[in-house]
């Protein structure tokens, strides 16, 4: 039986290759279902750390929408300075919705394309063993 976390990181990595890129609100959902009375603090640290275990294990980058046309662009630097942009909007401003739903963009590597089709293939599996 898979962890919490596992499912959630499962979701994520087969949202964000059929979609290209999820905002950091899709994770925030996720963990919610997972964790349905969990408080506030408890839901932003489970989000920060599925994202950040995703990101160790090379699944995933941090970046943003911007310009007119919406292009998504990977933030350069350190991992640590990702993260800590993240909490500085996603968990300072949490009650101000609007203000951190899409300041966050996850976007697969070519690693998490690879888990992606890999998981894709086993969902195929499960699907046809469930029928």
């Amino acid at each position: 039986m898979s962890t919490a976390r596992e499912k959630v990181r499962r979701e994520l990595v087969l949202d964000t290759a059929a979609g290209g890129e999820l905002p950091i609100t899709q994770v925030d959902y996720y963990v919610k279902q997972q964790h349905p009375s969990a408080s506030v603090s408890d839901v932003q640290n489970e989000t920060l750390e599925t994202i950040l275990s995703l990101a160790d294990d090379g699944l995933i980058v941090f970046g943003a929408m911007s310009g007119e046309g919406g292009r998504w662009e990977a933030w350069g630097g350190p991992l640590e300075k990702s993260l800590q942009k993240i909490v500085d909007v996603y968990v300072v401003h949490y009650d101000d919705r609007p203000v951190w739903a899409f300041s966050t963009w996850l976007k697969l590597t070519d690693k998490g394309e690879q888990v992606a089709r890999a998981l894709e293939g086993d969902t195929k599996g499960w699907l046809t063993l469930a029928r």
